[in-house]
């Protein structure tokens, strides 16, 4: 019986992007786990000094798109002005989160086809908003380094609570870098089942060399059938009390995340 649960909780799932889980599962322990990471954040965030979040990882499918939804969701519920913002105009995902075409979004206004009126959609049952990334364009470091697209975030500063940026893996691309000078701070996620620790160090060392401030981390895809406290405390670890790094002393490499798990620096 036993090995029958653990194959059920091992075996990989794929979940649409547009399902938010914490709004279809408003009482449950992984919708319990986001509200600790909002939890943290607002006591890191006391001040607010901290705006426009981007969310990165190191390579690519460690669940930031997901994150993203949820948390804005989650935000929206508690009546903050929220909106998600597609900066990863490469390989958009956002557009899937709100379940619409990918258009008339952030290159779009950029380059003058749409205005940010125009570029920005509203859905009351969601309770965030949205630009996705828009039409792909090839010259991508160039429109994020532009005039327009500091512009663009500054009046998203004047009319939103918070700003949560989509952003590209570190290591695929050095998209993310320039998005970071726009940016407050950046959440990094790690993806604890794949993703290795040598992969993890070099990009943070990375952020970290260009001076971009890290305020916290969030694990993802914790492989529940190998926690030792079970599906619901070991998802709540995975994803709540695993936010954050050594905040006080700047030091990622002091993070533990679990006793036996490899995410021990």
């Amino acid at each position: 019986m036993a090995r029958k649960k653990d194959k059920i909780l091992t075996k990989k799932k794929h979940i649409p992007y547009n399902y938010i889980w914490t709004r279809e599962n408003p009482i449950s322990f992984i919708t319990e786990s986001y509200q600790k990471f909002l939890a943290n954040l607002e006591y890191i965030n006391v001040d607010k000094k901290y705006k426009v979040l981007q969310v990165t990882s190191s390579v690519s499918s460690e669940g930031k798109s997901t994150f993203l939804g949820n948390i804005a969701f989650l935000l929206g519920q508690k009546n903050q002005k929220c909106i998600l913002v597609d900066l990863d105009l490469r390989k958009p995902k956002v557009h899937q989160i709100y379940d619409s075409e990918n258009s008339k979004g952030v290159t779009d206004v950029l380059l003058g086809r749409a205005s940010l009126e125009e570029a920005i959609k509203k859905d009351k049952k969601l309770g965030f908003d949205v630009i996705t990334a828009g039409e792909k364009n090839n010259a991508v470091i160039n429109l994020l380094e532009s005039k327009k697209m500091k512009e663009l975030i500054s009046q998203l500063r004047n009319s939103y609570d918070i700003i949560l940026v989509d952003s590209p893996p570190v290591m695929n691309v050095s998209d993310a870098l320039y998005i970071s000078k726009i940016t407050d701070a950046i959440v990094f996620v790690i993806s604890q089942n794949d993703t290795k620790r040598a992969v993890v160090k070099d990009a943070v060392n990375l952020l970290k060399q260009n001076q971009i401030k890290i305020i916290g981390c969030v694990i993802t895809q914790v492989n529940l059938a190998k926690n030792r406290y079970g599906y619901g405390y070991g998802y709540g670890y995975g994803y709540g009390y695993g936010y954050g790094y050594n905040y006080e002393n700047d030091d990622w490499y002091s993070y533990t995340f679990d006793s036996r798990s490899r995410w021990r620096f």
